[in-house]
């Protein structure tokens, strides 16, 4: 392989990590870590990021004597907007015993409003941008334009990684939703004590109560995003735009009781079909 073979791949690479539109194959790959993944039990991948602070951050300075707890998040990400509540609930309950760091990674559903940055200065922005609209009171990072991090670790949009403090990872979440086990193994480090679960890879849980979310996060990202949702992923859209004509003060609330709905409905559909084809 030549180098200009070299440089053309990165380039598609770096592309494809940058990409300008949803699909369905995002979608895919975004319910499951992939085998290569970083896992607990293996080191968390080398990295120096800048913060929205302007500060440096490095391995010699994050892993000293407490557990670091690293959240993936953008701006266009419902599930990012879905952990938002219970990551402050997690933040006042271990905040002094556990460092969080959130890692601004990539834009999940890029629109006309928020687009895919394309330089370190935009992504800082987004960054800032992220931190200000979600109140977060912890360390808000960057990776680098073309996520090296965020690719070493599994680029996932929302995912939550609890390392120790000699840099080893010890715990991992698909989605930094999943407060409740995110919890346990929180609890389990400050402890000293081994974690209860691993991972988590729960999908249900955190998938319905983000549906409350997605219509409004997509919608400040613009058009095109809530349009490719539609195309890439139609149950989700038809869950978040249900979910937004229910009444009620709770977003994850919405989410749960339009997917219930919806299901229900499905179901005695798939029942009167049922009966009507046996007839």
């Amino acid at each position: 392989m030549t180098t200009a073979d070299i440089r053309q791949d990165a380039v598609m690479l770096n592309d494809d990590y940058r990409y300008k539109r949803f699909t369905t194959s995002l979608l895919f790959r975004d319910l499951r870590f992939a085998r290569d993944a970083a896992k607990p039990g293996g080191p968390f991948p080398q990295f120096n990021l800048m913060t929205t602070r302007g500060n440096r951050l490095c391995r010699e300075y994050v892993f000293d004597d407490k557990p670091v707890l690293f959240i993936c998040g953008s701006l266009s990400c419902p599930m990012t907007a879905s952990a938002a509540p219970g990551l402050d609930d997690l933040f006042d309950e271990f905040g002094d015993q556990v460092k969080f760091v959130t890692l601004y990674v990539r834009e999940a559903h890029p629109g006309e409003y928020i687009k895919q940055a394309e330089t370190e200065e935009e992504k800082m922005d987004h960054a800032r941008a992220l931190e200000d609209f979600y109140f977060i009171q912890w360390t808000v990072a960057v990776d680098n334009i073309d996520g090296d991090l965020h690719r070493a670790l599994d680029p996932k949009p929302n995912s939550a990684f609890l390392v120790d403090s000699d840099g080893t990872i010890i715990f991992r979440s698909l989605w930094a939703s999943d407060t409740c086990t995110i919890r346990g193994a929180l609890a389990a480090a400050v402890a000293g004590a081994v974690a209860p679960a691993k991972q988590s890879t729960e999908m249900i849980g955190p998938v319905v109560a983000a549906m409350g979310y997605v219509r409004d996060v997509l919608v400040r990202s613009g058009p095109s995003a809530v349009r490719e949702l539609w195309l890439a992923g139609f149950p989700m859209a038809l869950a978040s735009a249900f979910a937004n004509l229910i009444p009620s003060s709770s977003p994850e609330r919405r989410g749960i009781a339009a997917v219930s709905i919806l299901a229900s409905a499905t179901a005695a559909a798939l029942t009167i079909i049922t009966f009507w084809i046996l007839d």
